[in-house]
């Protein structure tokens, strides 16, 4: 297990929610900030976990494909944000897609 510190990128109202938990935070106002803080945070050596939320990985989902494949590179987890439509998981699909039966 990779030992190291969490940090959020996301806007202002999750960053301050996490930050009351104690988590470093990062607000992103648009692609070109999110893909620098992004390439940064997952070459500092120290971050285990980056959440991002939803909106903000909408603009950077290839940056995020790309750096989730690079070995040794923090896990990088996308939540919800107040504004994204949150839809209920269809896990039978999923574990078929996984299976090679679906």
């Amino acid at each position: 297990m990779r030992k190291g510190k969490i940090v959020i990128l996301g806007d202002r109202y999750a960053v301050n929610a996490f930050g009351m938990l104690g988590v470093e935070g990062f607000v992103v106002e648009n692609a070109d900030d999110a893909e620098k803080q992004l390439k940064t945070l997952s070459k500092s050596g120290d971050i285990a976990l980056i959440i991002v939320t939803k909106d903000v990985a909408d603009m950077v989902q290839d940056v995020i494909d790309r750096i989730s494949m690079s070995p040794g590179a923090p896990v990088i987890t996308v939540i919800p944000s107040m504004w994204s439509d949150v839809k209920p998981i269809d896990a039978a699909a999923l574990l078929k897609k996984a299976l090679g039966v679906g």
